[in-house]
């Protein structure tokens, strides 16, 4: 156990390890804003679980480009529309779809855990959180070898970072 444990943080100390990191906690900030919008909007009826969903992917979505842009992978030149701002919204788009979906789905089916608000509550947040938990390790593959993949200076070329514990 101790040598999985000191094999994990010689990973963390690497540069893809870090990344890893520090995407988790950016996913992490993205969902307890994403959360707590949901559990408000849909668990006070202010709105229904799909534009409950919608609503929360958009504000999670702020400080998840934001962060993952200047903390977790580190970019520091200015942001590029096409090559990266609406790639980024795309991505966007298509968890917003898939979540919706889901809690769109569950909310249809909810009579499965009864009549109860709060279970049912639990139950369509459920789906929308298991949502973003299936896109997770996509997303990460997308911004890290696409999106904010270190490039070469003068022809674009990726420059790959090599694992030293891989």
């Amino acid at each position: 156990m101790a040598r999985k444990l000191r094999a994990l943080i010689t990973w963390l100390a690497t540069p893809q390890g870090k990344k890893a990191f520090r995407y988790s906690v950016t996913s992490a900030v993205s969902l307890v804003v994403s959360q707590i919008s949901f559990v408000v909007l849909f668990g006070a009826h202010i709105m229904g679980a799909k534009y409950s969903s919608i609503t929360a992917t958009l504000v999670g979505t702020v400080p998840s480009y934001v962060m993952n842009r200047y903390w977790a992978f580190e970019k520091r030149d200015s942001n590029r529309l096409l090559h990266e701002v609406l790639p980024y919204i795309a991505m966007a788009l298509l968890s917003l779809v898939f979540s919706t979906w889901t809690t769109d789905f569950a909310d249809s089916h909810a009579s499965v855990v009864g009549s109860s608000h709060l279970v049912r509550v639990i139950w369509v947040d459920g789906a929308y959180l298991g949502s973003f938990a299936i896109l997770w390790l996509a997303k990460f593959a997308f911004l890290n070898k696409i999106l904010f993949a270190k490039r070469g200076n003068n022809d674009g070329e990726l420059l790959i970072e090599e694992d030293p514990v891989a």
